[in-house]
Formats: structure tokens, C-alpha cells, sequence
């Protein structure tokens, strides 16, 4: 099973956090792109290809309203061929990094669309937007196609998803009964073994003093997404994701330190635990028929010399059993 790791660009310490995360055994890096609240991701990822010789790499996720589809389009077909063929292009509606500058995200029918039109142009295609046809001239035509990975819930993007992307990051948490009747309903309309289906998990491992306190900031912003899709399926994990949700401020998104001692209890929405109990959570996951795992280690705060501890215990003690399944 191939197992990425998420997490936050971050200057002059991304191509250290990659770096360690292939020596520990991760497929790949996907890192979160939200202009104004974290540095700039595509051009982290740069960083990433030259850092690097056998990791995969991409963004988890971006959007195409602060980024046009043909922008979006040209970024990730130049990492691809700056990298040999490394890069994977994750693309939601838009969350943060929309809300942020008073945009609105896509709805379903333009997400369908977006995923539609930027995946012809990474294949090479002409696209029709806005009335306009653009194509990525400078393309070679032995060039490796970058893979679009829609990173969504619910049953009407998941349609989207199947009918315009190359795969899908299902964000719905820790819950395997849940994820096992999403991936359900994936499968009943993309049933082609090509079409990937990740789950996005967020694992806190215990630090030197026992607690999962560096998972803080991400559990509110990435269980309020996922609310509703757990309710919808009576997941034992809504009440969880519905409580955490109420650490949640776009002022502070995935900030850790902004979260309240009385708002640390709600954790139930990710994996926690001892080093075992996560390892044999996940290997529950991984065992619901997902092809991949997209496992968040901290939050956007958290220090980058604990990160790189999280990435190590993690490649030492739990990747080896779930690279096996």
C-alpha cells in the first residue's frame, strides 16, 4: 500500500521534511496550499524535486479560483517534468485559501468542470474556459501526464470525482465502517481498478510527554468538512467530528496554540493513541479497500524538529506493516 505523508510548506525546512519522510519509507509528500496562511506550495514542491530522487510529491489541496485552471494546469505539468514524473495534483473546491480573500468555493457543477478541463490539459488536450480554448503549448508529447486527484466527500462529489479525475483523497476520517461505505459508493461508479481512492487520516502520535497535543489545529478545520458526510452514513465518529468542529476560526486555521485546553478532548475524529494502537487503527483502515493512505502528522504550528521525530517513528514502526498489506 503506498502511504503519503501531508503536511505544511514550510521555508528553508520542506526539503528537510522530504527528505527524511523517503528515508522513512513514505511514498510520497503532499503539502496543503492556502495563500496568506502558509508559503507558497508550488514552489516548495520545486524544492521537494531537487531534494529527492525516488519521492513522490504533490499538492493536497489546491483550487481553481485563486489559481485559473490554466495556471493550476502549467505548475503541475512543470513539476512533472522537472521531476521525471513525480508529481500528483490534488484539487478541491476550495476551503481556506478561497474563504480567506472573500471568494466563494466551487459548487459541485463547477468542481466536476474544473477537474475536467485542468486533467485535458495536463493529458495534452485542449480545454474550452470561459469560452476560450487553451492548451499547455510547450508540452512534449512523451510527457508523463500528471495524475488529478479530487479531494472531497460526500455522494455528489464523489460522482464528480469518478466522472473527471484520476482518483480521489476521501476526507471522512478515522471511522473504517464509514470509509468502507464511501469507498462503496465510489466504487459503483468508477469501478476501473485506475481510478485510485486514498483515505486522509490524521494520526497523532504520542510526543516525549505522552499527548497528541500537535494535532490540535488540524482535527477542527479538517472534521468540520467532514460532518455532514459522517452523519449522512450514522458514522460512530459524527458526534466527534460535529464536537471538534468548535475549535474551528479561519483566523486561526490549523493553528494548534489557538485551540483551548477545554476544547483538547474531541480528538476522537483522528487516530490516537500509543505508537501500537495507531499502528493496528490504521492497518484497519488501510484494510477497507483504499489503495492509499494520506496520513497528517501535525498541525501548522507544530515545530518542525517534532514533525521530523513523528515522520521517523512512524517510518520505523508503523509504515513497514502497512507497506505490506
Amino acid at each position: 500500500m503506498r502511504v503519503w505523508l501531508n503536511t505544511f510548506p514550510r521555508i528553508a525546512e520542506t526539503a528537510t521534511i522530504a527528505r527524511e519522510a523517503e528515508q522513512a519509507g513514505f511514498f510520497g509528500v503532499l503539502l496543503t496550499d492556502s495563500q496568506c496562511l502558509a508559503p507558497d506550495t508550488f514552489v516548495e514542491l520545486g524544492y521537494i524535486a531537487r531534494a529527492t530522487t525516488q519521492l513522490h510529491f504533490g499538492v493536497c489541496a489546491t483550487n481553481v479560483v485563486t489559481r485559473h485552471p490554466t495556471v493550476v494546469a502549467n505548475l503541475a505539468a512543470t513539476l512533472q517534468a522537472e521531476s521525471g514524473g513525480r508529481m500528483h495534483l490534488g484539487i478541491a473546491r476550495g476551503d481556506s485559501a478561497v474563504l480567506k480573500v472573500g471568494l466563494e468555493p466551487l459548487n459541485t457543477a463547477q468542481f466536476g468542470q474544473a477537474l475536467a478541463d485542468v486533467r485535458r490539459l495536463l493529458a495534452g488536450e485542449p480545454a474550452e474556459i470561459a469560452g476560450t480554448t487553451s492548451t499547455l503549448q510547450w508540452r512534449g508529447p512523451d510527457q508523463v501526464t500528471t495524475p488529478v486527484l479530487a479531494v472531497a466527500s460526500g455522494p455528489r462529489m464523489i460522482r464528480e470525482a469518478a466522472h473527471n479525475a484520476d482518483g480521489l483523497i476521501l476526507q471522512v476520517g478515522s471511522d473504517p465502517e464509514a470509509i468502507r461505505q464511501y469507498i462503496a459508493q465510489i466504487r459503483e461508479v468508477a469501478p476501473e481498478p485506475t481510478f485510485r481512492v486514498a483515505s486522509y487520516v490524521i494520526v497523532g502520535l504520542p510526543d516525549g510527554q505522552g499527548t497528541t497535543g500537535s494535532i490540535r489545529g488540524v482535527t477542527p478545520l479538517l472534521a468540520r468538512m467532514a460532518t455532514e458526510s459522517l452523519q449522512a452514513v450514522h458514522s460512530k465518529l459524527a458526534d466527534a467530528a460535529q464536537a471538534a468542529t468548535k475549535g474551528y476560526s479561519l483566523a486561526t486555521h490549523g493553528l494548534s496554540k489557538a485551540i483551548g485546553a477545554d476544547q483538547t478532548d474531541d480528538l476522537g475524529y483522528a487516530v490516537t493513541g500509543t505508537v501500537e494502537e495507531c499502528r493496528d487503527r490504521l492497518i484497519e483502515i488501510a484494510q477497507t479497500g483504499c489503495d492509499e493512505l494520506v496520513i497528517i502528522l501535525g498541525s501548522l504550528d507544530t515545530p518542525t524538529p517534532e514533525l521530523l521525530t513523528f515522520i521517523k517513528t512512524f517510518g520505523d514502526e508503523i509504515a513497514p506493516h502497512l507497506r505490506e498489506l
